[in-house]
């Protein structure tokens, strides 16, 4: 049963239930709901914390942030998560759906934040700054494994280029997507490459679902 934990590995695994931002920490989390979603006048309260809505929904989807809830379930590979809007985009890595495109390319992208960060590529624009050096970030979870050079904290690094990861799993599939080529799970249908088994299930899902070899 493959179920979206609260404590997820990658940085932005806590979502806010009332505008689905993402935070690395529950404390982040906590003060965002505080002080954007907090009314002095919401009829509806967390039981946990001090957030507050006239919504019931929005304290319901609010409240799975501390008990872990997952309710939505997809039909396809079995990955729970907590929001129907998060099933809703998850669907697309099955589907192959990519509804947003990018006005300077065309490139199109399954998801709103991923356009937003690809177009950065094209703006060159870095809102994600480090408060102890000031350098600057198109990606908050990049700015997280960067401060963790300033904390002390374990830093895994590529020995092939300047690539760090905040654990040596993330730096085993850069190597392989970047550098090795070297795929561990091959699609038997098509012998197309993948680093984790669950991209696999995914593409098997998407292109083979139907027994199609091409």
């Amino acid at each position: 049963d493959q179920r979206e934990t609260p404590r997820a590995e990658a940085a932005g695994a806590f979502a806010c239930g009332e505008c689905e931002s993402l935070f690395s920490s529950r404390d982040y989390l906590d003060k965002h709901c505080k002080t954007v979603h907090r009314k002095a006048e919401g009829r509806h309260q967390c039981h946990h914390c001090p957030y507050s809505s006239d919504r019931v929904d929005s304290v319901v989807a609010h409240e799975r942030t501390h008990t872990g809830e997952m309710p939505f379930v997809c039909s396809t590979c079995g990955k729970a998560f907590a929001q129907q809007g998060h099933l809703a985009r998850h669907r697309r890595v099955h589907s192959g759906e990519r509804p947003h495109k990018c006005t300077t390319c065309g490139q199109r992208l399954a998801h709103l934040a991923d356009l937003r960060r690809h177009e950065r590529t094209h703006t060159g624009e870095r809102p994600h700054v480090c408060s102890e050096c000031g350098k600057g970030f198109t990606q908050k979870s990049v700015l997280v494994r960067h401060v963790r050079t300033h904390s002390g904290a374990r830093v895994h690094a590529c020995h092939l280029c300047e690539y760090m990861g905040g654990d040596s799993g993330s730096v085993r599939k850069h190597v392989i997507a970047v550098h090795s080529k070297e795929y561990p799970h091959a699609c038997e249908h098509c012998g197309k490459g993948f680093v984790s088994p669950c991209e696999l299930r995914a593409h098997l899902a998407r292109k083979h679902a139907g027994g199609d070899r091409k």
